[in-house]
């Protein structure tokens, strides 16, 4: 709202089902600020059916010259540092060079495609590369997906990455539900000698269900191989996937089939040595943070959780 007053053009997309839990007082008083808000697939008699379709992009450009993308939200829930419970954990990441109009465009067709009037011009200067102190620069990819138009873009780019790694898998995500495809992949990866391991919320977390559907199918990757960790502190709602340490995935989107075909997601291909050591460091330290799933323990659980994983499982293409 600040922004606004002082001249700054903003304009908000929000999905509206996300939205639900923020006070009207609050876009009011943006609105009231000069603020420009559209929301994303609003409840009407008329389109129901597509309630289901979500927008989970996570996109912020600032002047054409910075963009930011992970999987951060603007909530109560990322206003900490994982210290506490209450306080999830997460990865965000600041983009520049010309991977930044890539971002402005997707944003300005999302703004267009959801109201009528109020254009964004079109980005036509590009900045510089970001070059570090090391004198290398990251080549990037930016790739959108939605139901509508290239709903398979992260589902084909996650197997993608599974068939073309030669060496080491390492996936963080929030919500881990893969169908058969996907796990024929994971498991395909790790007879060919890729080291695979993924790390996933343990009980902070703010779906069950995804939890117990997602439990359903440890056995059979434990059997492969896979080596599975449980994040403690907190709830972990990181995106990343890092593939023979010189290629990552990034953005919004989870290994599960609401990113996978249900929702809009954006994802960004970062090949780069430098990135990809860093972001292996923040693995590691995670890791330690986390309990490793042995096949025995998973055999123990108990009856109860068994039949919360059948349950969960009739709904499994919505998670």
């Amino acid at each position: 709202a600040r922004a606004a007053r002082r001249g700054v053009s903003v304009r908000i997309v929000l999905d509206w089902w996300g939205a639900k839990p923020m006070d009207s007082s609050l876009a009011e008083s943006l609105l009231s600020a000069g603020t420009g808000i559209r929301y994303f697939h609003p409840l009407q008699w008329y389109n129901w059916r597509r309630i289901n379709h979500r927008n989970h992009r996570k996109i912020l450009v600032v002047d054409q010259r910075l963009a930011f993308t992970g999987g951060v939200g603007i909530a109560q829930e990322w206003c900490g540092d994982a210290r506490t419970p209450d306080e999830w954990h997460d990865f965000h990441y600041r983009i520049e060079g010309p991977a930044v109009a890539d971002f402005h465009d997707s944003f300005r067709l999302m703004w267009l495609a959801i109201g009528d009037g109020g254009d964004i011009d079109p980005m036509r200067a590009i900045a510089t590369p970001i070059t570090r102190q090391t004198g290398a620069t990251e080549s990037v990819q930016l790739l959108t997906s939605s139901p509508h138009r290239g709903s398979e873009v992260v589902y084909e780019t996650f197997r993608l990455a599974l068939r073309r790694a030669r060496h080491s898998v390492r996936l963080v995500t929030a919500y881990f539900v893969p169908d058969r495809a996907a796990l024929v992949e994971i498991i395909s990866a790790t007879r060919r000698g890729v080291s695979i391991q993924i790390m996933v919320p343990g009980k902070h977390n703010d779906r069950a269900s995804v939890r117990h559907a997602a439990r359903a199918c440890w056995g059979e990757l434990l059997d492969a191989g896979v080596e599975i960790h449980v994040y403690e502190p907190t709830m972990l709602h990181a995106k990343v996937m890092l593939i023979d340490q010189n290629w990552v995935i990034i953005g919004s989107a989870n290994f599960d089939n609401r990113s996978f075909a249900l929702n809009d997601e954006v994802l960004l291909n970062v090949v780069g040595e430098d990135f990809s050591v860093r972001q292996t460091e923040l693995f590691m330290e995670d890791l330690e943070k986390c309990q490793q799933i042995s096949l025995a323990h998973w055999e123990r659980r108990g009856f109860i959780a068994r039949c919360k994983e059948r349950l969960a499982n009739l709904i499994r293409g919505q998670l």
